[in-house]
């Protein structure tokens, strides 16, 4: 049954409409936010879109269709602001030099601010290669405390990073823990046992992109996606004719052990709709 359905007239959402729409009911809880277009495509695959803001319509400033991507853009901070955790992809980083999921609007910052502790920021990265020197890393004024999930070789390549960065002078910590959590590959489910166990992490907020997605949906560690839909149809190729991602890729799932969704909420602003499906997985 649909808990909540909800208009909202100004995209600009408050921070009472984003807590009672988002509202969760019991902890811990995991959740995965995207936004699609209306054919399902959650990254553009051109070179200089990162992927999310297009998708949301975010770029289009002056077009009433696109609103709502302002709307999608509240939530999004929202649940930087609210999540004791946001664990996110190394591409992620790659594409984006300054992405630190920490909000940029004034009142949400100040609700982050609210709550007595220190969120935490932690990306997966297999094969170690980030650069230590990003910001999500190294905050400022110790706004959250950085946390890196690797490989046995990806926590060496990082180990050698930061020697090299301390001989070469550079005065930023680059101190984030680091956990070796995998051979070839990182253990996703230890990864959020220890957001769990070791950081109290009663909310986490999953900000990785399709391929993280989809394998946090097969290892049955999701437990909401919020999905937002654009009102825009893209295509699934790009131009040079590659396959367009939705917002999982690279697993496979059967008929009869696929997840199901119960939808708990609808938001509607302007063309844009806002999702809530609680997961159910039958394996």
């Amino acid at each position: 049954m649909v808990r909540t359905v909800q208009l909202f007239e100004d995209p600009n959402l408050s921070v009472d409409q984003l807590s009672e729409f988002y509202k969760v009911e019991g902890s811990p809880h995991t959740y995965l936010m995207f936004v699609t277009t209306i054919d399902g495509i959650a990254v553009p695959l051109e070179s200089g879109q990162r992927g999310g803001s297009e998708i949301a319509l975010r770029h289009l400033k002056d077009n009433p269709i696109a609103a709502g991507g302002t709307t999608d853009n509240r939530a999004l901070q929202y649940g930087w602001a609210t999540a004791d955790a946001v664990l996110g992809g190394a591409g992620i980083l790659r594409d984006n030099p300054a992405a630190t999921w920490y909000p940029r609007d004034k009142d949400l910052q100040h609700l982050l601010s609210k709550v007595d502790r220190k969120p935490i920021r932690a990306v997966i990265t297999g094969r170690g290669e980030v650069d230590l020197k990003h910001p999500v890393f190294n905050p400022k004024n110790g706004e959250w405390v950085p946390v890196i999930f690797t490989t046995q070789k990806g926590a060496e390549k990082l180990k050698n990073q930061a020697t090299l960065l301390d001989v070469q002078g550079d005065n930023s910590p680059h101190s984030p823990k680091l956990y070796a959590i995998g051979d070839t590959s990182v253990n996703l489910a230890k990864a959020v046992g220890i957001l769990k166990r070791d950081y109290e992490t009663k909310l986490l907020d999953i900000q990785g992109g399709p391929i993280l997605a989809g394998h946090m949906v097969k290892a049955m560690l999701v437990d909401e996606l919020r999905l937002t839909i654009s009102p825009q149809i893209i295509g699934d190729l790009n131009s040079e004719g590659k396959r367009r991602p939705g917002f999982v890729a690279g697993l496979h799932l059967g008929i009869d052990d696929s997840p199901l969704a119960e939808l708990e909420a609808i938001g509607v602003s302007g063309s844009h709709i806002l999702l809530r499906y609680l997961m159910n997985y039958r394996n």
